[in-house]
């Protein structure tokens, strides 16, 4: 067939799919994807400075994974993770959710069932960070 029968072929397609899903849809649901980005890198930002403040003022305490879900988002290659936590803190369970980046690394931690080391604030137990640095408790 050659290289100008491909040409064609591929000009072909090109128009069917023209026709099949006109520019301003295209455009409509780009735009749709753009607006969700642009809110998942917000509250991302938003997270990490409230991160930091837990990293250095935050209270130990030890969370079991109950439940563990990928995001779909990477961050330098890592994936974005979502946890649900059963948080042991004074004798009390706090069920907490939370979002973070976890290094490949550190991926069989994020398992159901397994035991992390967390900081949480003390006046909002529900606000919880995944010390991965810290050795898993016993």
């Amino acid at each position: 067939m050659g290289i100008f029968g491909d040409m064609r072929k591929l000009s072909r397609q090109s128009a069917e799919m023209r026709e099949a899903l006109p520019v301003q849809d295209q455009l409509s649901a780009l735009g749709q994807v753009l607006a969700q980005g642009e809110q998942a890198l917000t509250s991302m930002a938003a997270g990490g400075a409230g991160s930091a403040a837990l990293m250095a003022e935050g209270v130990d305490a030890v969370a079991t994974v109950t439940a563990s879900r990928q995001t779909g988002m990477l961050m330098n290659h890592n994936p974005v993770i979502e946890f649900d936590l059963l948080i042991m803190h004074g004798g009390v369970p706090i069920p907490a959710s939370c979002r973070q980046v976890v290094q490949q690394l550190h991926l069989s931690r994020a398992q159901v069932g397994c035991r992390l080391p967390v900081k949480i604030d003390p006046a909002n137990p529900g606000a919880v960070w995944i010390d991965w640095s810290a050795p898993p408790p016993a």
